[in-house]
């Protein structure tokens, strides 16, 4: 048998992985079962759902004979611990796993856009609190009405770029009129996803329209509306904390003069978790999200707006603090000694707070070393060595001068060392049982020039790992695995390679980050979930079968 012929027979007899276009409903409540839908291709052979968060699935319904089954349905049971946000899951099935997908617990009840709302006078009824799963189409609006009393509070918001779509909503109240009440394009919190909250001034029926920003439409634009009384919560402060530590948050947003602090102690083993808020006696909550730390945390101590105020911090940390007036500054006092390096990177609107930072790193005479400010998905890095040993401060502010307890922001201050990152551009892949994959894993080096050894962690030891060396001042290799034969088919197995080297006399390690691939299948999502960073799904699928008809020759 030819080369080819046996490379035709291979691609035929393998099957092809499962593809994921979009899930309804897009949202699960907690401590409920719920019938999930998910729509792709080739999700034949269906097993389970794996979560980013506790949940048990069963599959009820799907395509075992056909090859490019479309959709696959699953009972989907999360318990009613489980807070309110954002996660993730992937669809496993005997023919390997889907690429990641964005899942939200909600705690609203679930609708279905029925397709027929284009017009105001064809809007779909909507009884409060309610949130709807749809998808905005070409050149057209959606329609929403609903019934309120005078007086009464309505929050309405689109969770859409929050869960991957590429829908830039925008949203307007209107009333029975027509008349334009409320007008809502980007939030300055959470980016492009739209919300309002509003004071109806007259008992009877208002309208929602909802559109793209570019009037652009289909499959890949569909959103999660949310109507009803809840808050619309943008983040905690402080915005990270210890595990260890029992520590009370605040929350931050708008309308959330009602919320409680919430007082807990996070995990340690979550890179962040969500909560979600509601107010006394809510029927819906907002939800914020608090990361993990490993650093010493310093919030700001008031006043901290003059050199001779500062708030004292020692070295390496992460300070915290808000901009609460309007040309508020803030100023951060700690010693360094001199060849000392230490980058100090900032957070604001990945913590989804509307604010932009300006830093400045100063010595103690309040002259200038160095400063930085945010430029798009980068909030700001000053990297700089200490000149001599002394005393040193940051300064930092909003970088227009704005000013709100919503305003918070969050700094790592950390020693710059000899090292490398490593990255990937797949978030998943597949492979035969007992047979193998490849995955080119990429270095950027700092101030080290040798080996890079590469490892799988939370995988089997009996993984055989070949080309696992980043050779001494080379960028890349193309790792190969080989799969250990107790591996079956419709299995799913979580890892992530990470790469280690002695770096002047100390052992450094760094776990291969998969943003690249996460970018890219999120592409407007502009700070992807940090527990999904490093995290790769393997799906075990049968070998290949020779072809009954082809004779070898």
């Amino acid at each position: 048998m030819s080369f080819l012929s046996f490379a035709f027979m291979s691609s035929q007899a393998l099957p092809q992985s499962p593809v994921l276009s979009y899930l309804v409903p897009a949202a699960a409540p907690p401590g409920k079962s719920t019938d999930v839908t998910l729509f792709g291709d080739k999700l034949t052979g269906a097993i389970a759902l794996w979560t980013t968060f506790p949940a048990r699935s069963l599959l009820i319904s799907g395509d075992t004979n056909s090859e490019a089954a479309g959709k696959v349905a699953f009972r989907l049971s999360v318990p009613p611990e489980v807070q309110i946000g954002v996660g993730a899951l992937r669809l496993v099935t005997s023919n390997g796993t889907s690429s990641l997908q964005l899942f939200m617990i909600d705690d609203l009840p679930s609708t279905t856009k029925t397709g027929k709302n284009k017009t105001i006078g064809a809007a779909q009824e909507l009884k409060l609190p309610i949130a709807v799963d749809g998808a905005c189409d070409e050149l057209n609006f959606d329609y929403y009405k609903f019934k309120a009393k005078k007086g009464e509070r309505v929050s309405v918001e689109v969770v859409a770029q929050r869960l991957g779509s590429r829908l830039d909503p925008v949203l307007r109240l209107l009333d029975v009129n027509g008349r334009e009440l409320v007008y809502c394009d980007d939030d300055p919190a959470i980016g492009p996803d739209a919300r309002f909250r509003y004071k109806i001034p007259a008992a009877g029926e208002y309208w929602i329209e909802l559109r793209d920003l570019s009037y652009q439409g289909g499959p890949q634009y569909r959103y999660r509306l949310r109507a009803g009384n809840f808050p619309l919560a943008s983040a905690a402060f402080p915005p990270a904390a210890r595990p260890e530590n029992k520590t009370q948050f605040n929350i931050l947003g708008r309308a959330v003069e009602q919320v409680k602090p919430a007082t807990l102690t996070l995990p340690d083993n979550a890179a962040r978790v969500s909560l979600g808020v509601k107010y006394p006696g809510g029927q819906g909550s907002g939800f914020v999200s608090i990361l993990t730390s490993r650093l010493h945390e310093f919030l700001e101590t008031e006043p901290n707006d003059a050199t001779n105020q500062a708030t004292r911090i020692t070295l390496p940390g992460a300070v915290e603090g808000r901009f609460t007036k309007p040309k508020d500054r803030d100023y951060y006092q700690f010693e360094a000694r001199k060849n000392e390096r230490w980058v100090f990177e900032a957070q604001s609107r990945s913590l989804s707070s509307p604010c932009d930072l300006f830093m400045q790193l100063q010595k103690s005479d309040g002259s200038k070393l160095a400063e930085a400010n945010a430029t798009g998905a980068n909030e700001g890095t000053i990297t700089n060595t200490i000149p001599e040993d002394g005393t040193y401060r940051l300064m930092v502010e909003e970088l227009n001068l704005g000013g709100g307890p919503e305003l918070a922001y969050r700094i790592e201050i950390q020693p710059v060392q000899p090292g490398f990152a490593l990255s990937v551009e797949t978030e998943k892949v597949d492979a035969a049982q007992g047979g193998s994959f490849e995955i080119k894993v990429t270095s950027a080096r700092s101030g080290y020039k040798g080996p890079i050894i590469l490892a799988l962690t939370n995988a089997d030891a009996a993984f055989v790992l070949e080309n696992n060396v980043i050779a001494k001042e080379k960028n890349e290799t193309q790792l190969k695995v080989k799969l250990p034969a107790s591996l079956q088919s419709g299995q799913l197995v979580h890892f992530q390679i990470v790469g280690r080297a002695e770096v002047d006399g100390t052992d450094f390690v760094a776990t291969a980050s998969t943003m690249p691939a996460l970018h890219k299948l999120f592409p407007l999502t502009r700070y992807p979930l940090p527990e999904l960073d490093g995290l790769i799904g393997l799906g075990i699928r049968p070998g290949a079968r020779p072809d009954p008809s082809t004779k070898s020759e």
